[in-house]
């Protein structure tokens, strides 16, 4: 006992950013959980931290007789760490969801579930937490498919930072704000550092307009167009595309324009990137549903005026539904690996 505790003491003197590496030395050379904790002084909950091997081994569906076996701890222990880890997992779920939905008004079921990697099913039952929970209202059946999940003003309100108004999605741009969340999951996944949201810009150009007084209480956006007035993007990331990574401003356009309505918005929205602020925006993104609808932004960009025309700021445009298509053949190849950040995308349209 003494020499086990002149051990831990021993162990203990070193950094604490190498325990990891001594916990997996130890567990390579053979030694079992228990007497890993024992010999360093820790818990058992502290050794898996490091590991991570029981529940690595509980996802392959070893049952908790074997996995206690194999770590050489018992197995009500095993029990406990698995029913922690399943506590602390759905607690940083709740968080990254509610986060999500709040940034991005709202989202379907399926896309939540693709946003978290997580099962459709396992992502109801989580969703039926977050309403018991009073985090989210009633599920809102809009368009043909899945329902909408929608947090309450004060879950919202938590989130963003301000008392946002009610949200329901409107049936007429349903499709536009499921296309924007899908968008959002294909270019940057979970990371919230890489993502502005269009409600937050939105946000920021109410905020800008009353430190001026201008009096503006509307802006622009591609979903409808208004001249001379301020454009509010569908989003901004931090990402790569065709090899040019920066902060891109996002145009998801699903429907062909009026030429007049198209020219609005697509100068509107090279405006807007230009005069970017805090982000230094390098580009303007168009993710395009069908050839048609890619070709409508093409002519609305052969028709820019000089003063746009010439700007230096980049210019892509990808199809929306190939993108999205070759994203989940990627992410299903890897999905034994859990890998859901990057964006991966080969614009093959038009950049300039």
């Amino acid at each position: 006992m003494n020499h086990n505790k002149r051990a831990a003491s021993r162990y203990g003197d070193l950094e604490f950013d190498y325990r990891d590496q001594i916990i997996s030395g130890l567990r390579g050379s053979g030694a079992g959980y228990r007497e890993i904790a024992r010999l360093l002084g820790i818990s058992a909950r502290k050794v898996e931290a490091g590991l991570g091997e029981i529940a690595a081994l509980h996802e392959n569906g070893y049952s908790q007789s074997e996995i206690s076996r194999r770590v050489g701890l018992p197995r009500t222990t095993v029990q406990d760490l698995l029913r922690s880890q399943r506590s602390s997992m759905s607690t940083a779920r709740k968080t990254t969801a509610l986060a999500a939905l709040s940034e991005m008004h709202g989202m379907q079921v399926d896309v939540l579930a693709w946003f978290l990697g997580m099962e459709k099913n396992h992502t109801y039952s989580l969703v039926k937490a977050l309403f018991e929970d009073k985090r989210i209202g009633e599920l809102e059946q809009v368009q043909p498919g899945e329902k909408w999940v929608v947090p309450t003003r004060v879950t919202a309100a938590r989130y963003l930072g301000w008392r946002p108004r009610d949200w329901h999605p409107p049936l007429m741009y349903a499709e536009h704000y499921r296309a924007v969340g899908q968008a959002r999951i294909m270019l940057v996944g979970t990371a919230p550092e890489r993502w502005i949201s269009e409600r937050r810009l939105w946000q920021r150009a109410k905020d800008e307009a009353n430190e001026s007084r201008s009096g503006l209480t509307d802006f622009s956006t591609g979903r409808a167009p208004r001249a001379g007035r301020p454009h509010i993007h569908d989003g901004r990331f931090l990402g790569e595309v065709e090899g040019q990574r920066g902060w891109w401003a996002l145009e998801v356009e699903l429907s062909v324009k009026h030429g007049a309505h198209m020219d609005t918005a697509l100068q509107g929205a090279l405006r807007a990137a230009r005069d970017a602020t805090p982000e230094s925006v390098v580009g303007l993104l168009y993710l395009c549903r069908s050839a048609s609808v890619a070709d409508n932004v093409n002519a609305a960009y052969d028709r820019l005026p000089r003063e746009l025309a010439e700007l230096s700021l980049l210019f892509a445009i990808g199809d929306f539904d190939d993108e999205w298509t070759s994203y989940l053949a990627r992410r299903n190849k890897a999905k034994a690996a859990k890998r859901h950040g990057g964006n991966g995308l080969h614009i093959t349209g038009r950049a300039s």
